[in-house]
């Protein structure tokens, strides 16, 4: 028994906060995951908790009525902290939804931003939520004016006096941060002022004793921070409902919440100062037959000597969406691009994709070139035969030339969603002929969010094994359509157009200028379509130098790495690096912001020895580390052991 206590007195020194007791009052202790609940209420409106986009298109149904909870889901996934989600529409409150298979704690923190003006019956079970808190040991960040219920003012800490609206206008509809604190470091001071929003929602409200108030709106705290336990705390964070989207104060105070809630963060910040430099559409027939998009196909040498030869100068990537399937008038059959002769179009254009695909080659080579799939794989409708087609002997000036078969994602001609099993078609074999065609696996496509319920391009393209779009993670857990642009990597998207010398008779940019030039103009031209960067001057690049260029490889690497904190001792981190998804890390470093909470330092003290994949350095601990991960794939292990 003394043998016993001395081994739990010996733990109760190096165990960081994810190995902490679980509430006082139940005497249960177990290891503290790291994980997030975020609880909602009716903000999600995909029936299938799925695809967490933005409004439909092409006439489809949205799946989002409130862009609060895609901005905390963005933040989320963006930096890399597992999550589950909470949907109080369809789920209750049960203390189950919160606890793992063998019913102990399944989150280190829970997320509230349920209406409760909207939750009826065991969705509005306050008691569980407390249960969670004080019992089980989970932190809790509260958002916004989601608070408006006593049970819920009581768990953050202050006396709930109702719900005030006031005009965006007004002084009293600013957010100031006044008081110090691990949450609010760099801030204080600063004023967030509500922008949008017509009507800002403020619970008026005191605060109680024990509770610390961080930041007012007029003379209303809206800025608290209540410490349930040494371990457990209770953080809410007022304002306006739109106001993490808006502002990258609002998104700091949130990540450092995170970090004084859980003990600890690890994050992706991979994203900062990023450049995704992207060129679409080698390969397509659309070059050759589209009225009002027309050119020759770039050839090997303008590919080496304008892209290939300034990229492996400094360094850089570009991405090449490329289109594998050439939908071919000819044979009546889509074919694979790299393999047709060369020709002359109806417009006079001499096509050589045979010497577009030796630059491509070239490009990939040399590391200057990452291969994706554009649209999916050719390019053009799915159906090209069914009225009003057939496309494939129509006019270039009749038929063929309508717009709306040069898309692939959604039927625009018939202004239909593509049916399923073709669209999940499309994505297979788009997939396979760029991995046949050029040796790798693309792992970005596109997709067209809230097309419809019943068709979900998300949801096939992850079947298919892609994993981004270009503001999108897709996976097997959910579609998210990232709506926090300043997160993500800068997109520059180019086409092909943008390499081809310009021409004596030429009608591109603007775009409305090509819409409404005449037919007989557009059958003259030798170039048609809308330019956007000169890509035969260096200033393209010279211009972005400074930027760190990614690819699609990369993005989709942080996105979908799964971290999870161990039992152990000391801190022990492992994360999961998917081959298929995660490719990228197999040859190149990655890199995670550990930040610390101010009591695990004071706990922990100042030395520790890091150990990647077993292998030992020693370091000082602080706030803030870059933790570098060598090269490879699978599960790698970080631990943090104290001396």
């Amino acid at each position: 028994m003394q043998t016993k206590l001395k081994l739990m007195a010996v733990l109760s020194l190096v165990l960081l906060p994810a190995m902490s007791a679980w509430g006082a009052t139940s005497g249960r202790t177990a290891s503290r995951p790291y994980r997030a609940l975020v609880v909602i209420g009716e903000q999600w409106d995909d029936p299938g908790s799925y695809n967490i986009d933005g409004e439909g298109r092409h006439g489809g149904q949205t799946r989002i009525s409130a862009g609060d909870f895609r901005d905390v889901i963005t933040m989320l996934k963006v930096w890399g902290i597992p999550f589950d989600i909470l949907r109080l529409d369809q789920q209750r409150l049960q203390i189950n939804r919160f606890l793992n298979g063998v019913a102990k704690p399944n989150y280190s923190c829970v997320i509230w931003m349920a209406d409760p003006d909207r939750l009826r019956g065991f969705s509005a079970h306050y008691e569980t939520l407390r249960h969670a808190v004080e019992e089980y040991g989970m932190s809790l960040i509260a958002l916004f004016d989601y608070v408006a219920a006593p049970e819920l003012s009581d768990l953050v800490g202050v006396d709930y006096q109702g719900v005030s609206g006031q005009p965006v206008k007004s002084a009293n509809a600013a957010l100031r941060i006044s008081r110090e604190h691990s949450i609010t470091d760099g801030a204080v001071g600063t004023v967030v002022q509500a922008e949008t929003q017509s009507l800002l929602r403020v619970v008026r409200c005191s605060a109680r004793p024990g509770t610390g108030v961080l930041g007012t709106i007029g003379k209303y705290p809206q800025l608290t921070v209540r410490d349930v336990s040494d371990e457990t705390k209770a953080v809410w964070i007022g304002g306006g409902r739109d106001w993490f989207g808006k502002s990258a104060v609002m998104r700091r105070l949130f990540r450092q919440a995170l970090v004084y809630s859980i003990g600890y963060g690890l994050f992706n910040d991979n994203f900062e100062n990023a450049l995704i430099f992207i060129m679409d559409d080698m390969g397509a027939s659309e070059h050759a037959y589209s009225l009002r998009w027309h050119y020759p196909t770039p050839s090997k040498e303008d590919i080496v000597k304008y892209l290939v030869e300034p990229l492996a100068e400094h360094g850089f990537v570009m991405v090449q969406n490329v289109t594998p399937g050439y939908a071919n008038p000819v044979t009546r059959m889509v074919e694979s691009p790299w393999t047709i002769e060369t020709f002359t179009d109806p417009f006079g254009n001499v096509q050589d994709y045979g010497s577009t695909k030796e630059g491509l080659d070239e490009g990939l080579r040399r590391g200057a070139f990452e291969i994706q799939a554009h649209r999916a794989w050719t390019h053009v409708t799915w159906d090209l035969d069914s009225p009003p087609g057939p496309w494939w002997d129509g006019p270039i000036d009749g038929e063929m030339a309508h717009g709306d078969w040069y898309q692939e994602t959604y039927d625009q001609r018939r202004d239909r969603p593509v049916p399923s099993n073709d669209m999940l078609f499309l994505y297979k074999i788009g997939r396979d002929a760029v991995e046949k065609q050029f040796g790798v696996t693309p792992l970005a496509v596109t997709v067209r969010p809230g097309t419809s319920l019943e068709h979900d391009n998300a949801r096939l393209a992850a079947i298919a094994g892609y994993g981004v779009d270009r503001w999108q993670y897709i996976g097997t857990d959910y579609s998210i359509l990232f709506s926090i642009p300043e997160m993500c990597p800068e997109h520059v998207v180019c086409h092909d157009l943008d390499l081809v010398e310009r021409a004596d008779s030429e009608i591109t940019s603007p775009a409305k200028n090509v819409r409404e030039a005449a037919t007989a103009a557009l059958l003259a031209a030798k170039v048609v379509g809308g330019r956007r960067i000169d890509l035969r001057k260096r200033d393209w690049i010279e211009s972005r130098k400074n930027k760190r260029w990614i690819g699609f490889n990369e993005y989709c690497a942080y996105l979908h790495s799964r971290i999870e904190v161990v039992p152990g001792n000391g801190f022990h981190i492992r994360l999961e690096y998917d081959p298929h998804y995660c490719r990228h890390f197999a040859e190149n470093l990655s890199n995670w912001t550990l930040q610390l909470s101010e009591r695990y330092l004071k706990k922990r003290g100042a030395n520790i020895s890091l150990s990647i994949d077993g292998k030992t350095e020693r370091r000082s601990l602080s706030a803030r580390q870059t933790i570098t991960i060598p090269s490879g794939v699978g599960t790698r292990s970080v631990h943090l052991q104290i001396e």
